[in-house]
């Protein structure tokens, strides 16, 4: 049974901000909330701030502007902040406060994604990592529709930026049952909920500095649709052994917390070797052509981690040119992110009718996830 994905459609968060302009946005964040009170150390402090974000190679030669849902951006009065008034609350916002925004501004989105008109497909699988309330608001969507009661709700979470590979695995075995209609995959991802402005370091100002928002949807058929789209040729999934401590993602009081270990670009280094051509056995294919032609879908989880990819498996700027795009005009967004990128290649008439594409994402685990399409139309 052939399987693919086509119809891919995105909605773009509220703002569309210039990083600079972010950039500045959290260093004045982080300052006031580790000075409240005391205007002479904020306008010290920013500046160092200031100074340390641009020296972490996430300026606006590798991303140009990200996607935010919150409009805190645009508050010059702190305190009245919905999320960070941090001149009264230097944490920010807790995580109920933080889980009500998402709940709101996520049931916008699936509403907007399906017009009361619309049929509801067969099978909905939401994705996130950035909010948890049950009912969801795939549920949600589901109950307040009539004919509701024909569609199944899953939810893929916590995966982080691999998400999308799990969540085709799972719509692609549903599409082995008798008389499977489609499945959708809607991804919603607000990761500008989850900054805490009292921590510092380095590792936290990356994350805050690459994170944006991204919401995107699109089907998984079990037969050959009639429009352009994606034949999945292989899926895989690998944990690289004694890794689990080089990223992590957990939920705290102020919201959910990431982490990354140095060691990431080093561990991926080894094992994507083995992992490509293990994925490549699985398609039928040879991993050395794959390298040659192949287009690659690789999750910017940094401009560093795609450079990094790209020289080690020593790939043309023309092989990734998607995805540091995407990376450049939207951020990290987290799950989201490579349907993203997806959705540009089908567009994309320079990537011809059928090209392979292989998609490479990283997350908790560490996991690698990965796929190979063919293009189709």
């Amino acid at each position: 049974m052939q399987r693919t994905l086509s119809n891919f459609c995105h909605i773009r968060p509220y703002h569309e901000i210039q990083q600079e302009k972010i950039l500045d946005w959290i260093a004045e964040v982080h300052a006031r909330a580790a000075h409240p009170a005391e205007s002479s150390s904020v306008d010290s402090f920013r500046r160092v701030l200031s100074q340390k974000l641009l020296q972490l190679g996430v300026g606006k030669e590798k991303i140009e502007s990200r996607g935010i849902h919150i409009n805190d951006l645009f508050q010059k009065e702190w305190e009245n902040m919905e999320i960070y008034p941090v001149t009264i609350d230097p944490k920010g916002k807790g995580f109920t406060e933080r889980s009500d925004f998402f709940e709101r501004e996520v049931l916008k989105v699936f509403e907007n994604f399906y017009p009361s008109e619309d049929a509801l497909p067969e099978h909905l699988i939401h994705v996130t990592c950035t909010g948890y309330v049950a009912p969801s608001p795939a549920q949600r969507i589901v109950s307040m529709r009539k004919g509701g009661m024909k569609t199944t709700v899953t939810h893929a979470y916590h995966m982080g930026c691999y998400g999308s590979i799990p969540a085709i695995r799972i719509g692609a075995g549903f599409a082995s049952a008798p008389d499977y209609g489609s499945t959708d995959i809607v991804h919603t991802e607000i990761c500008s909920l989850h900054m805490h402005p009292l921590k510092h370091n380095t590792e936290q100002l990356i994350v805050q500095s690459l994170f944006a928002d991204g919401f995107i949807k699109y089907t998984l058929h079990g037969a050959k649709p009639l429009n352009s789209h994606l034949q999945i040729l292989a899926l895989h999934e690998e944990t690289i052994p004694d890794s689990s401590h080089c990223m992590t993602w957990r939920c705290e009081t102020q919201g959910l917390s990431m982490t990354l270990s140095k060691e990431v670009p080093v561990r991926i280094s080894r094992a994507i070797g083995g992992y490509l051509n293990r994925l490549c056995k699985k398609a039928g294919l040879d991993d050395k052509g794959v390298l040659q032609n192949a287009y690659f879908a690789i999750h910017p989880g940094g401009p560093k981690i795609l450079q990094h990819i790209q020289e080690l498996l020593k790939l043309e700027l023309q092989q990734v040119k998607h995805s540091v795009q995407v990376l450049k005009d939207y951020g990290n967004m987290s799950s989201a992110t490579l349907p993203h990128i997806w959705e540009r290649m089908l567009q994309d008439r320079a990537v011809p009718n059928r090209a392979l594409i292989v998609s490479l994402a990283f997350g908790p685990g560490l996991s690698i996830s990965g796929a190979i399409f063919q293009k189709e139309g």
